[in-house]
């Protein structure tokens, strides 16, 4: 009996359930990381990150309830273009009109709506939804998260793709130098109370 305690015990304490306290955490935004990748039609694309400026996560009854995390679009970086002439030349197209206007729409969001318990074959405990906002546009999107908590602090870890053209990023996603609308990213995200 004893050792099924333990076993049970050593489960909740992986997936984070039994470990996350009750209250409002903020997002450590140097500890934390946000990636992003963009593909060409024809193949090839280019990674970067995305910094994080601030952020929350409010936590009720042992589940994410709330949370915001917004994004400085002017804190961009590329980090597959080793020359930096071409690599600058990269990020001041991508805050430019055609892209993602960061002159006119310096930050993007992201805003926790719903998280519930839903384990993945990758690891991932929860499903998050939410409303992502580029370009002054919001649309609904719900992705898989790996949450992990010590009681203090949360962990939380994941993958979303969006498609670019429902925020108005004009880009062409057809001919020679098309690039896909599917902009895929990675975070790495840390919080405390």
């Amino acid at each position: 009996m004893k050792k099924i305690m333990m076993i049970a015990l050593t489960a909740l304490a992986t997936t984070g359930f039994a470990q996350m306290k009750d209250g409002k955490y903020i997002v450590d935004y140097k500890g934390s990381v946000v990636n992003w990748r963009g593909e060409n039609l024809t193949g090839g694309g280019h990674d970067g990150t995305v910094a994080i400026s601030s952020g929350n996560v409010v936590v009720m009854k042992n589940n994410i309830a709330s949370g915001r995390v917004k994004i400085n679009m002017n804190e961009m970086t590329c980090t597959d273009i080793k020359d930096p002439g071409t690599n600058s030349k990269l990020i001041n197209h991508l805050k430019a009109e055609d892209f993602f206007n960061t002159a006119q729409y310096p930050d993007a969001s992201f805003e926790i709506t719903n998280c519930s318990p839903a384990k993945g074959n990758n690891g991932t405990t929860h499903q998050i939804k939410g409303k992502l906002t580029v370009k002054g546009i919001s649309q609904e999107i719900a992705f898989p998260v790996k949450i992990d908590s010590d009681g203090g602090s949360i962990h939380v870890v994941g993958d979303l793709t969006f498609d670019r053209s429902l925020f108005n990023v004009k880009y062409p996603s057809a001919g020679e130098y098309a690039a896909k609308n599917e902009v895929k990213m990675k975070f790495d995200l840390k919080a405390k109370i």
